[in-house]
């Protein structure tokens, strides 16, 4: 996928992931989700997930985007390398119409956050659909993001810009046992702010330093 450093190879699979996915995982009220890889050849299920992206985007108060994705972009930047979907009532199936609002309850990727000799650290994105926001989503498919990354074989995890005027982001980390390395000063003109140029926190987590579980 493309980065400001072009294109980087991530490492190859510790474990094949179809030995520990799907992922079960529960929300705060009780509802059951399961974790799976985006199937990329599910188009109805891209389309869904591109057009939320896009909305995020246009909303402009979580990720740095400015100007809305084609279907090439949103696939090479969020697709192209591992990513996730959760969903409610069973997998989501190829071929199968469903009401993706009430289906889907959030998505995420994991790929390579520099280059070459360290390209053993990732990077994550994440998304909870408007539906399923206040359930705790956020935090199980970070615990889910837990164990798929050292699975994929990466040793440690960066997140270069979690907004610090996105105080829920901030708390799931911070649970999440991941440590904050950094701050970028006056990194974001986002739409929730438009006052001032908003700081980045850092979280860094090192895999090597402990076992994830689910």
């Amino acid at each position: 996928m493309s980065t400001a450093y072009g294109k980087i190879p991530k490492p190859a699979t510790a474990i094949d992931l179809d030995t520990i996915l799907p992922i079960s995982k529960t929300l705060r009220d009780g509802t059951e989700g399961l974790i799976q890889k985006v199937d990329p050849n599910n188009k109805p299920l891209v389309d869904y997930l591109h057009a939320r992206f896009n909305a995020e985007i246009e909303s402009g108060s979580t990720y740095p985007q400015e100007n809305l994705l084609d279907e090439l972009q949103f696939r090479d930047y969020f697709l192209g390398s591992d990513a996730f979907v959760m969903s409610i009532d069973g997998l989501i199936q190829p071929n199968t119409t469903y009401n993706w609002d009430e289906k889907v309850v959030g998505m995420f990727y994991i790929k390579p956050n520099y280059p070459g000799r360290c390209s053993h650290i990732c990077n994550g994105g994440f998304f909870v659909m408007d539906t399923f926001r206040g359930k705790g989503a956020g935090v199980v498919m970070g615990e889910a993001f837990k164990v798929l990354v050292p699975a994929i074989g990466y040793k440690a995890s960066m997140f270069n810009l979690v907004f610090e005027n996105n105080p829920a982001s901030i708390a799931i980390w911070r649970k999440l046992g991941f440590q904050q390395v950094g701050r970028v000063p006056n990194a974001g003109r986002l739409k929730n702010s438009p006052d001032k140029l908003v700081d980045a926190l850092m979280f860094y987590y090192d895999f090597t330093a402990t076992t994830a579980t689910t």
